[in-house]
């Protein structure tokens, strides 16, 4: 009878006849995107899922005899094997591509608490005073492979995903405080020279040092690449940076610039060369291991939101490029001021939905939070989404979990279509613009509205003339190094200039002879004694003399630089309000 009621029932249109299936793990299937997300952060208080099926299946669904047996005839593998051609097809494509840069990394999941009150500066609501969000960090080493040493010389990554009800806001930044390049037509030449030579394969010290030895721009980020900054404890001990200016917006619509800065409660710590050198021998995954296993016993990292601020007004004044992301604001001008609280205590349940599937991108901004004119900015709003789109497949990765916008209040994407579309799509809306059917004002009683003050705020840019000429204010002059000298000789102690001496020399030992004057050059633009050092470690000095390098750090600033492409000083700077403007 009970059978007859179950089969009698499983005919009826509106009965589920899945009950033991809903009842299983199921490979998660029967979970959306957004259910998923909100259990794997944890803001729904679930464990992490568990795979409770009784028997192993293939993709879709046939139980697997035996793990070790496929098919076969007199011994030979038989190619009627479905169970094993699909095994064999799986794994030939388990890898995704790679990420170009930040391909070695891990993450966690945790929350940001908001504890002081910026809310005269920003309309940002996930700002708000006292406002708690969910968030997914991860951090990685730059430009070597993901299975490359997490502890070796190398920029780090620090980007932090926060899940808000006006979508997601991605905070893409490194552990540096400043950039290699300010043009975003050298940013892949940038990483190009920190990568392995496209005909040796291997680590060419030669590329970094030459690259370094013809953009002076790139010297600050240099030195720290050099120094014991660039080999932190693991994760944990370092703090983060957001590198470019941002523009915060308050509901008057006026605006502040602001940089970031993630500043580590458990305290920044680094290894000198040869700790780190050890590590990656003795444990290449250590950073990975640091974070996860501190988590897992119950740990949690926490890192104190600061930023600085710069009201429109105060660019006239000051004597640096507050757009440049070679630069910093110095913080005797522009102090420091909290926000609030960032807590990771969470793992991820599979690296490779959580962590390897993982897309962040500069333009993911929410209102309250807009881009500068730093150039570099503006282009990588476009090509870090762009490079993710092609790494993972696909312009829907917003559908894999730890990507989806699961906080946020509304989600109707105006488009739709493409590979790994599995959601409501159109969702039986018009698919094009206009129409006679959408409202003008936000609705949830039909077809969806716009949403007109979400517009960005206006800003003057420059000169509005389309040209190949630079707009930055320290191209081509001496000030170029202004800031580099200044944490090579007053922030760094003794102690720590020694290391960046002997860093450089042992890596700088492997360059040509023309690229280790042409580097020392620039060095000495800095300061004579930073050169001089590097220098005097050195094992050999063929075909130049530390007079060569004194006679050419003169136009150290102008090299490779040509005049038709410099800015002059008579370019309207970038950044200023509109109502600043005078009309002709």
């Amino acid at each position: 009878m009970a059978s007859f009621i179950q089969d009698t029932l499983a005919q009826i249109p509106g009965i589920d006849p899945r009950v033991n299936q809903r009842m299983q793990f199921f490979s998660g299937m029967n979970d959306g995107p957004a259910k998923t997300a909100a259990r794997i952060t944890g803001v729904t208080q679930e464990p992490h899922a568990k795979d409770d099926s009784p028997i192993y299946t293939g993709n879709f669904g046939q139980p697997i005899p035996d793990p070790c047996h496929s098919l076969n005839i007199g011994g030979i593998p038989y190619q009627g094997d479905a169970l094993l051609l699909e095994k064999q097809q799986a794994f030939d494509r388990m890898k995704i591509t790679e990420r170009i840069v930040h391909p070695c990394g891990s993450s966690a999941f945790g929350y940001f608490q908001v504890n002081q009150d910026v809310s005269h500066l920003t309309k940002a609501a996930f700002l708000q005073p006292g406002k708690r969000t969910p968030v997914y960090s991860r951090f990685s080493t730059v430009t070597y492979g993901r299975e490359f040493p997490d502890s070796a010389r190398n920029p780090r990554g620090f980007a932090t995903k926060f899940y808000t009800e006006e979508g997601n806001y991605d905070l893409v930044g490194l552990n540096f405080p400043v950039f290699f390049v300010r043009d975003p037509f050298m940013g892949p030449d940038n990483i190009r020279s920190q990568q392995r030579h496209p005909k040796s394969f291997l680590l060419d010290y030669n590329a970094w040092f030459d690259y370094l030895a013809n953009v002076p721009e790139s010297q600050h980020a240099g030195l720290m690449l050099l120094s014991d900054h660039a080999t932190p404890v693991g994760w944990r001990f370092m703090s983060g940076y957001g590198v470019h200016t941002f523009r915060w917006v308050n509901k008057e619509g006026s605006y502040v610039f602001v940089k970031y800065h993630w500043i580590s409660k458990q305290g920044v710590k680094q290894w000198s060369h040869d700790e780190a050198t050890r590590v990656c021998g003795e444990d290449p995954d250590y950073s990975k291991r640091d974070l996860f296993e501190h988590i897992e016993k119950g740990g949690d990292a926490r890192w104190t939101m600061m930023v600085q601020v710069m009201q429109p007004e105060q660019i006239a004044s000051i004597n640096f490029d507050p757009f440049e992301p070679t630069k910093i604001w110095p913080r005797s001008q522009f102090p420091m001021q909290e926000v609030g609280e960032l807590v990771l205590n969470r793992n991820p349940e599979d690296y490779f939905r959580d962590v390897e599937q993982a897309a962040f991108s500069p333009g993911s901004l929410v209102p309250g939070i807009e881009a500068s004119p730093d150039p570099l900015l503006q282009w990588r709003m476009f090509f870090y989404r762009d490079a993710q789109y092609h790494r993972l497949g696909s312009a829907n990765i917003h559908q894999i979990p730890v990507n989806c916008p699961f906080m946020a209040k509304f989600h109707s994407p105006d488009n739709y279509n493409g590979t790994m579309r599995i959601d409501g799509n159109t969702g039986g809306k018009p698919y094009y613009f206009p129409n006679s059917y959408h409202n003008q004002k936000p609705t949830t009683g039909g077809t969806p509205g716009f949403l007109p003050s979400a517009a960005e705020t206006p800003m003057q840019v420059a000169n509005h003339v389309v040209s190949r000429i630079g707009h930055y204010l320290h191209e081509g002059k001496p000030s170029e190094y202004d800031q580099v000298r200044e944490l090579y000789n007053r922030v760094l102690s003794v102690e720590e200039r020694e290391n960046l001496h002997r860093n450089t020399a042992r890596l700088l030992k492997h360059a040509e002879p023309i690229v280790q004057k042409n580097y020392l050059i620039q060095q000495c633009a800095i300061m004579r004694e930073y050169a001089e050092a590097i220098y005097d470690l050195l094992p050999e000095h063929e075909g130049y003399s530390f007079k060569d390098i004194e006679a050419g750090a003169p136009m150290a600033h102008m090299v490779h630089k040509n005049p038709q492409f410099v800015s002059d000083q008579g370019k309207t700077f970038m950044g200023m309000p509109v109502r600043a403007m005078t009309i002709a």
